[in-house]
């Protein structure tokens, strides 16, 4: 069985509950101010561990309480937590407006020094799956020695796309593309990208490989809180590909696991054994 190799943010989230976003100069009154595990990196980590896998993270904490709170987080999900490094001074923190919707805003508070964490290439073996949580130039020869080795590398979408990116799999939401086509990361003369995923909120899924381009709905739920829907989309996403599954059955394992996230008040998707009835039940011959 693959080892997932989660390189990402580890963050403690401050959560506040507010009736709308504050315009410029304006006021809003929190109704709820909650303290909580998150982090993209640590969220996907978190969920992926649930399925029994052997998940490594890869990341950093500072020396206070909030890292303190994230490593025994990481240890009680059996994250392998070896090649976190501990800093000197601030953990990562985000301040998260969660709007009566669902819908949130997030606020970062310290600078992202994710760029600077050694990855530890050799310890990758052929066949594991390494999943880049952020984007950071520094990262494109990590990734081009881990693809080069057989790992399967996924990675949120860069800044600007182009064909012959080193990894196999890249997965975002629409704001991530921004204005760029996703298409445009693919090409006849490239074997990478092999699928371009958009994940879309409300509106579903959009899935691009060479064979063309696909369409999926997301569940209609009652939404909470959308904090982690996509970090639980992609380790739906990833669990399946690392089990051979195609890409559509991966999709739909994804907005699975992100429609049971966003009905909870948390930024760590709920455990793997709450979707995993409805993952197998999915039809064989979806594309």
């Amino acid at each position: 069985m693959a080892d997932f190799w989660v390189i990402g943010p580890i963050a403690w989230d401050r959560v506040l509950r507010v009736p709308c976003l504050p315009r410029s100069g304006g006021f809003v009154q929190a109704t709820e101010v909650a303290g909580r595990p998150g982090g993209a990196g640590a969220n996907a980590a978190i969920a992926l561990a649930s399925t029994g896998a052997t998940v490594h993270m890869v990341g950093y904490v500072g020396d206070d309480e909030p890292g303190a709170r994230m490593r025994t987080a990481l240890d009680e999900a059996r994250v392998d937590a070896g090649f976190v490094h501990a800093r000197r001074g601030h953990t990562s923190e985000v301040d998260i407006l969660v709007e009566p919707s669902g819908e949130r805003a997030i606020i970062g508070i310290w600078p992202d020094l994710l760029h600077t964490v050694p990855v530890p290439v050799t310890q990758v073996r052929s066949g594991d799956v390494a999943y880049f949580a952020a984007w950071h130039e520094e990262f494109l020869p990590v990734m081009r020695q881990l693809s080069e080795s057989g790992a399967v590398v996924a990675t949120v979408p860069p800044p600007r796309l182009a064909p012959g990116l080193p990894a196999a799999y890249l997965i975002g939401s629409q704001d991530q593309y921004g204005d760029q086509d996703p298409r445009s990361a693919l090409s006849a003369g490239t074997a990478m990208p092999v699928a371009v995923v958009v994940t879309r909120g409300a509106d579903g899924v959009v899935a691009h490989d060479r064979d063309g381009s696909a369409a999926y709905p997301a569940q209609q739920v009652d939404v909470v809180n959308t904090t982690g829907a996509g970090d639980a989309f992609v380790a739906g996403f990833l669990h399946q590909i690392s089990s051979g599954d195609s890409l559509g059955r991966a999709v739909a394992a994804g907005i699975i696991w992100a429609a049971a996230t966003v009905q909870r008040p948390a930024s760590v998707p709920p455990p793997w054994s709450q979707v995993a009835g409805r993952v197998l039940a999915l039809p064989p011959d979806q594309r």
